[in-house]
């Protein structure tokens, strides 16, 4: 027997190879029953290598998923973090430079609307803050070499900063019109009130307080405050504020309002000083720029000087050298009447 599967041992294999298949097909094709004793031996049999394999093959693929797979994930997560970085910084400078582009635009509108002053431009290089964060002055890169002094108005496109206080070289303090030091002569635009506007100091927001004995017509949260120009310190017609509350406070004769600055004075960065005022063109004077004086002093730098008579000749009015004086007419003899 043993030499006879030893000689059919290949043949033997390959029915058994072939038959096996075919017999579990059968079984398995048949209608639902119960389980055979051969089935559950098998089952028994293949369920822990069918088991251990799963394993085997789901750590495999995790080992592939988690990592093989993932080394060129991580490269280009790390390639996307870098360009999403990139973008993000270009994001910014685009914002900051568009910010920037519409503060410009907003000086430059100002200073095409308003040709009847001569500002010089300055940057806020300094900003004194309160325990709270609220800006109390202001530093700027313009001085004294910029033909800055003391008492001049500051102004930025939305209108009334503050006015400069203290000067050196090359650099000013401007007080803000919230300061309570800060006064300004306003008037409501369209609307026949007149008033002052003083500053708070508060040291949370930025608030002031309009001051105004009547009023013409009634006001209304919102309504535009622009200097009046009765104080000779501030050119009229710059945006001041707008009425904050229809609150009033009296105090003595006087009303209060408050009032909320036109000018943004916690994003403060580029203001202009106003150094002097334009008239309208007088004749002669193309320049426009107000004068001092309107006399024109002889021998003034600018002025044709007169002319110099030569040695020895007779100033205007004299007589030449040995000329006799000309004879004095005769009186006209007076008519009597009478025959």
């Amino acid at each position: 027997m043993r030499e006879f599967f030893l000689r059919h041992r290949k043949s033997l294999t390959t029915v058994l190879g072939i038959a096996l298949p075919l017999f579990l097909l059968y079984v398995h094709g048949r209608s639902p029953r119960k389980t055979t004793i051969i089935e559950k031996a098998l089952i028994g049999v293949t369920a822990p290598v069918q088991g251990a394999a799963a394993r085997v093959l789901s750590g495999i693929s995790d080992l592939w998923n988690g990592y093989i797979a993932l080394v060129d994930v991580a490269e280009e997560n790390t390639a996307l973090r870098a360009e999403r970085q990139r973008l993000e910084a270009d994001s910014a400078r685009l914002a900051t430079a568009l910010a920037e582009n519409d503060r410009l635009r907003a000086e430059l509108e100002f200073k095409r609307k308003r040709r009847d002053i001569r500002t010089v431009s300055a940057h806020i290089i300094g900003k004194d803050l309160s325990p709270y964060g609220r800006i109390l002055r202001v530093a700027l890169d313009a001085g004294a070499q910029s033909d800055i002094a003391e008492g001049m108005p500051v102004v930025n496109g939305l209108g009334l900063v503050g006015r400069v206080v203290r000067v050196s070289g090359e650099y000013a303090e401007v007080m803000l019109a919230v300061d309570a030091r800060s006064v300004v002569n306003v008037r409501v635009l369209d609307k026949g009130v007149t008033g002052t506007v003083t500053g708070t100091s508060s040291p949370y927001n930025y608030v002031a307080r309009m001051s105004y004995l009547h009023r013409a017509e009634p006001l209304e949260v919102g309504d535009l405050l622009v200097t009046s120009g009765h104080d000779k310190v501030f050119p009229p017609g710059l945006y001041v504020g707008t009425i904050r509350s229809l609150e009033e406070r009296q105090r003595e004769v006087e009303y209060e309002l408050q009032v909320t600055p036109s000018v943004n004075l916690a994003g403060l960065e580029e203001v202009q000083i106003v150094i002097g005022v334009v008239d309208e063109p007088a004749m002669g004077s193309p320049s426009g720029l107000r004068l001092e004086a309107d006399a024109i002093v002889p021998g003034a730098p600018g002025t044709t000087p007169a002319p110099t008579p030569p040695a020895g000749a007779p100033g205007p009015g004299a007589r030449p050298p040995g000329a006799q004086p000309s004879p004095a007419s005769p009186p006209t003899p007076q008519r009597r009447g009478g025959p």
